[in-house]
């Protein structure tokens, strides 16, 4: 991890761990070792990700808005409501990220990062199950 040869992913039921490993990606990442130099890697901005849609990345930028519907929290990043990256949260992920001290409903306006599949160059949307993501 500390070499930087790795990009840290959990899931919902495999979490056991991950904060530590994080940790370890981000001093790998802050450092510039392995693939953190690889431009590949790059931790991408929020209107840019539908470009990056059918992989795994890393999204940091900051909340636009935060919308209740039907028992789901939709985070969105920018105006461009077609472009900008959404996150999906819903169910167990919502309970798993209370329960960790994590409101997604108070996200609007703040700085975050976060990691999983793109789905979809139009209405780029990554669906939250966890909240090391």
């Amino acid at each position: 991890m500390r070499r930087g040869l790795v990009r840290v992913f959990g899931t919902a039921d495999n979490r056991e761990g991950v904060p530590d490993l994080l940790a370890l990606e981000r001093e790998a990442r802050r450092n510039r070792r392995g693939l953190w130099s690889d431009p590949a890697y790059a931790i991408r901005r929020p209107d840019e990700a539908g470009k990056f849609a059918g992989t795994v990345q890393i999204v940091a930028g900051r909340v636009a808005n935060v919308l209740l519907a039907s028992g789901h929290v939709y985070v969105h990043f920018g105006t461009d409501r077609r472009r900008t990256l959404y996150l999906s949260i819903a169910g167990l992920a919502l309970r798993l990220c209370r329960k960790a001290g994590l409101d997604p409903r108070a996200l609007a306006g703040k700085n975050v990062q976060v990691r999983g599949f793109i789905d979809g160059p139009r209405y780029p949307t990554i669906f939250v199950t966890h909240p090391e993501q």
